[in-house]
């Protein structure tokens, strides 16, 4: 079994993935390739990447290909991330919201603890839950089914006060917590290419598209803020990660605080 990555290998999927999704996997993520991958070699029972590579060219169902995807696609997360963003979406978001409906976009959800997060939000501070849509999109099918579950290990509600965990999760067998009913109603969950043509209906009050626009070069992610605008309502709210920026041909936004843009 040859499990070494050859460059033109890596290249191979490399050009595969950024194609399909915009993702750029650079020089420095060849190991990180490698052992993601090896996963489904090991999983088909393939004796390397050359293997794997034909196999994945033969298939023409195109489901091994969207399983590379799935194994490929960072879902670093965690419930109430950032914590400055929820002050702001508190003391100045949702202030405005107060008797009117409204929709959000978690663009980029993960396992759905951002959606989870701004429902709770939305809760606490007396928003209805029949005011407010919240859309949870992921390009990963493995994600995007375990945030429809909404059951999550007691090791991940660590950014959860006591309190919030009492009245928002139950208790399930095997030290995991099931989201409440009255938030899993309030979002709704799809699989999205943001590279596509998005089927969705705006506009949006808030979207949230954090640490997602970091595996995308300059120009894909100044096309992405563009319809990002589009889909935002007139005085709508962009929350990005604090490691990315609206670039300055964005004019359409006001930086307003830290990785916060308001449409102007």
């Amino acid at each position: 079994m040859n499990m070494e990555l050859q460059q033109s290998e890596f290249e191979h999927i490399r050009q595969k993935i950024y194609n399909y999704c915009g993702i750029n996997l650079h020089e420095g993520k060849q190991a990180l390739v490698r052992a993601r991958v090896m996963k489904r070699i090991r999983t088909l029972g393939l004796s390397g990447f050359s293997q794997y590579l034909k196999y994945l060219e033969k298939d023409k169902s195109g489901r091994e290909f969207l399983s590379l995807v799935d194994v490929l696609t960072t879902n670093k997360t965690s419930f109430f991330r950032e914590s400055q963003h929820f002050d702001f979406l508190r003391n100045e978001v949702m202030p405005e919201m107060k008797g009117r409906s409204v929709k959000w976009w978690s663009a980029g959800c993960s396992t759905g603890q951002e959606p989870v997060s701004c429902a709770i939000a939305l809760l606490e501070q007396k928003i209805y839950k029949k005011n407010v849509k919240i859309l949870g999109t992921d390009l990963s099918r493995d994600v995007i089914s375990i945030a429809r579950q909404a059951v999550y290990p007691e090791k991940t509600l660590g950014g959860i006060s006591e309190t919030l965990r009492k009245k928002y999760f139950q208790p399930v067998e095997g030290d995991r917590y099931v989201v409440d009913k009255d938030v899993r109603e309030m979002i709704t969950y799809g699989r999205l290419n943001l590279q596509k043509p998005w089927p969705i209906d705006g506009p949006f009050h808030v979207i949230m598209c954090r640490n997602v626009m970091i595996y995308f070069n300059r120009e894909t992610q100044q096309q992405l803020v563009s319809r990002f605008q589009d889909m935002l309502e007139p005085g709508g709210y962009l929350f990005l990660g604090h490691s990315e920026s609206v670039a300055g041909a964005n004019s359409g936004f006001q930086n307003i605080c830290p990785a916060v843009y308001r449409k102007v």
